[in-house]
Formats: C-alpha cells, sequence, structure tokens
C-alpha cells in the first residue's frame, strides 16, 4: 500500500520551521558581520582602501553563502531579518551609549596641539601616512597645524586647525 501523502498542515510546519531556521541564520549572519566589522576596526568603516573593501566584501560573501538556504522564500526572509535587526540595532544604539560604543567603538584622538599620537595610530592599526592622508583631505598641510584630530566612530578623521597666537 502507498505511503499517504503529508498533510498540508505538516508540510505548512515544515515550512514555517525551515523559514525559522534561515532567519536564525540571518541572525548570525548580523552578528558575525558586527564582529568582523569590530575586529577590522574603525579605519575600515571610512578610511577603506580597495584591497580592504575587497576583503571586507568577501568575508560577508563567505558568511553569506555559508548561511543562506536555497529559495526565493528563504532569500526574502535572510534579507528581510537583516534589515530589521540592523533598524533595531541602529534604534538601540542610538538610545544606549554603551551599546553604541560597543558596537561602534568611540572615538580616539590622534593629533593633539599638532603632537601625533602614535600610541593612538597604532591602537587603530592606521599608519602616519594614512593620517597625513587624512589630514591633507581636510585642508591641513601638516599635523602642526592641528588642534585636535580625531578618528571618529564611522572611521572618517575629523579636525580642527590649531590658532595661532
Amino acid at each position: 500500500m502507498p505511503a499517504a501523502a503529508p498533510a498540508p498542515r505538516a508540510i505548512l510546519m515544515k515550512m514555517e520551521a525551515a523559514l525559522a531556521r534561515q532567519a536564525l541564520y540571518a541572525v548570525l549572519y548580523y552578528a558575525g558581520l558586527v564582529l568582523i566589522l569590530r575586529l577590522a576596526g574603525k579605519r575600515l568603516a571610512g578610511q577603506t582602501t580597495t584591497f580592504d573593501l575587497v576583503v571586507l566584501i568577501q568575508l560577508a560573501v563567505v558568511l553569506q553563502t555559508t548561511l543562506l538556504e536555497e529559495g526565493v522564500a528563504n532569500a526574502f526572509v535572510f534579507l528581510a531579518t537583516v534589515l530589521v535587526l540592523h533598524r533595531l540595532v541602529a534604534q538601540a544604539c542610538a538610545r544606549s551609549p554603551r551599546l553604541r560604543k560597543l558596537l561602534r567603538g568611540e572615538p580616539r584622538p590622534l593629533v593633539t596641539q599638532g603632537v601625533v599620537l602614535d600610541e593612538a595610530l597604532a591602537k587603530e592599526g592606521m599608519s602616519r601616512a594614512e593620517l597625513l592622508a587624512g589630514l591633507r583631505k581636510l585642508g591641513f598641510a601638516s599635523p602642526e597645524e592641528v588642534e585636535l584630530a580625531v578618528l571618529e566612530e564611522t572611521g572618517h578623521i575629523s579636525a580642527v586647525r590649531l590658532e595661532k597666537a
């Protein structure tokens, strides 16, 4: 006697479980991306070289390929979950300075009173040449012209001109 066809309810439950699993994978993917970005440092966010960008994209693709199951419904659930999660994390960071610091880091001074803080550059994985390039973009010929330069949590450098007495 042939096996009975699965009941529609059993099929729906199986589909729901598969989509819930895909949503969980999307959460893991997002957490993995946040971890990769934090390990890479703020520089990757704002002072990205072409090589940095290629590496970041490759890491994200490998992570996604590992966690994304086949099918349009899975792709939709994956994307929707990541987008909703990102929105929720952004709102939570706006409300919680602690969470914002944990996930995004905090601004770090790189130059004070015209003096480059080499220890800060080392902690951020930034070379003096990258700092000088960032300052030139802002219109400074040298660090001696800078009262304060900061690597912001976005990865961009901001600077204030040193006032001559």
